[in-house]
């Protein structure tokens, strides 16, 4: 619940922010003499656009121009005058919107993500496996198969963390499924085979 509580503040506090006023853009020539590479330095992080074509030689994004994040280049002799940073595009609403459905769908990701770490994580008794930086090893691994559908069970000695090693089975092993941990014992059916390390 604090989590959805906490996506949803993310998501009121975000959604506003695309849908203020956009910057004014500025225009930069920039010029490549006689066929010279040129660099322009400027802030390219609103986006470039060429607006107009100064030369005679063709102006080709990614061919005779591009921009990175602090700069905008000509070369083979293209001559142009840029937008820089015009937020005010006709398409502006457009990436608005791209950019929050983007924004929520990683939210809603990250929520998705959050939950099925929740729910992996329930499947220990003891989730100390790191402890100050220190990963342990498996105490032991212990080989547990569901032959014919079956419901087994298999006996462990250990700290309680268990997780699939390797699995044996074309039946994918799913934790909380067909397989899982109880008293000190894993359980494994619907034809989950798989080698368990126990830490």
């Amino acid at each position: 619940m604090k989590r959805l509580v906490s996506s949803a503040l993310v998501i009121a506090l975000i959604l506003p922010a695309l849908s203020q006023p956009a910057h004014a853009g500025q225009t930069v020539r920039c010029e490549s003499g006689n066929g010279q590479y040129k660099s322009c330095p400027i802030d390219t992080r609103g986006g470039v656009t060429l607006s107009r074509q100064l030369s005679s030689s063709g102006c080709w994004q990614n061919d005779t121009w591009g921009y990175d994040r602090n700069r905008i280049w000509v070369t083979n002799g293209c001559r142009a005058e840029f937008n820089v940073g015009d937020y005010q595009s006709s398409s502006n609403g457009n990436s608005n919107a791209i950019a929050g459905a983007v924004v929520v769908g990683l939210i809603g990701a990250a929520i998705l993500a959050n939950k099925k770490k929740d729910r992996d994580r329930d499947r220990y008794y003891d989730d100390d496996r790191y402890n100050g930086g220190n990963y342990y090893q498996p105490s032991n691994t212990v080989r547990c198969e569901s032959n014919n559908n079956n419901y087994v069970r298999c006996p462990f000695y250990g700290r309680g963390h268990v997780e699939v090693q390797r699995q044996l089975s074309k039946t994918y092993c799913q934790y909380g499924q067909n397989w899982g941990v109880e008293r000190n014992s894993i359980w494994v059916d619907n034809g989950c085979r798989a080698d368990f390390a126990v830490y």
